[in-house]
């Protein structure tokens, strides 16, 4: 099994990004992860033409895209402390086609006791099945 480098999204990437089509649209979703409060980036080159970007903020929460000649996928993932001991994240994942229009979604609420799932609550949302 070969070895997936990621690189941190910093200038030398952008510009080795410039070379190639999803290059440029992974520095577009890098440029739109900035802007939306994600300033800590890093790429990585999927199997096929598949690019992950990840983007962290100042609260650890996390956003992911995956991005393909078909359209891209997202998911958030937050979790919000509620005392000392206990924490809710929330999971959103998402999927779109190259348009932009959301296919289908899945929302998952996990209540956290001492950072182990107590208890889940999943919606879906979309097409029936694709989430399974």
């Amino acid at each position: 099994m070969f070895k997936v480098s990621t690189q941190s999204f910093n200038t030398i990437q952008k510009l080795k990004n410039m070379t190639s089509l999803k290059g440029k649209v992974a520095n577009h979703f890098a440029k739109s992860l900035v802007e939306s409060g994600y300033p800590t980036v890093y790429q990585r080159n999927l199997k096929g033409d598949v690019v992950a970007l990840m983007g962290k903020n100042s609260s650890g929460d996390t956003k992911t895209f995956l991005l393909s000649g078909y359209g891209f996928s997202v998911k958030t993932n937050k979790i919000k402390p509620v005392t000392e001991h206990t924490a809710v994240r929330e999971i959103d994942k998402s999927e779109f086609n190259q348009f932009g229009e959301e296919i289908s979604g899945l929302k998952k609420i996990q209540r956290l006791i001492n950072k182990h799932i107590f208890d889940t609550k999943i919606e879906k949302r979309g097409w029936v099945g694709v989430n399974n």
